[in-house]
């Protein structure tokens, strides 16, 4: 019976020792390092500025349209500026901000007309005509492009004007001021 207790312990300290060298393994790593979240760069500009003066009409009289000066709306990155812009713009909004008198005859009446082109102004196209004072989120692609990628300009000019229609002596010498804010979004 010794015989049998010995074998079987020595088959039992074998079978430890083969079942413990099926366990080792050699082994290596390798690493995936400097993971970084970096948020991209939008900068619109007008005219290669933040912010640009607005057009003067004076003396107005009704039913005369003025037109402003071409502004280029730019998304300000390379390779044509030297600016941070890195992403596309996919969405541009013109708003009205900061008007002067929102009470006054002449901010019920101001008529304007929004029109934008690329390539110079080669090919104008009016995307609003109404109220200046209605002016909301108007898109400035408005079915003509999708986005403005860094490095390009769309151009914007605008008409302002008074109907003529009949006494307007209410309107002499009213004076409006508003700004117009354009914002470039990536949605």
């Amino acid at each position: 019976m010794k015989k049998i207790i010995a074998s079987l312990s020595i088959i039992t300290i074998v079978l430890l020792m083969s079942a413990g060298a099926t366990r080792a393994y050699f082994s290596d790593t390798a690493s995936v390092t400097g993971n970084t979240f970096s948020t991209g760069t939008l900068e619109i500009r007008v005219n290669g500025q933040p912010t640009v003066l607005g057009a003067v009409f004076d003396p107005a009289v009704p039913g005369t349209e003025y037109t402003s000066p071409v502004y280029g709306m730019q998304n300000y990155g390379p390779p044509w500026f030297g600016g941070p812009s890195n992403l596309t713009a996919n969405t541009l909004l013109l708003n009205v901000a900061n008007p002067s008198d929102t009470s006054s005859d002449l901010w019920d009446e101001l008529m304007v007309r929004i029109e934008v082109g690329r390539s110079s102004g080669v090919t104008w196209y009016n995307i609003y005509e109404g109220f200046l004072k209605d002016i909301s989120d108007l898109d400035l692609f408005n079915g003509h492009w999708t986005e403005l990628i860094p490095g390009s300009t769309q151009d914007m000019r605008y008409t302002v004007w008074v109907e003529e229609d009949g006494d307007q002596s209410e309107l002499m010498g009213e004076s409006l001021i508003w700004d117009f804010v354009i914002e470039g979004r990536t949605n």
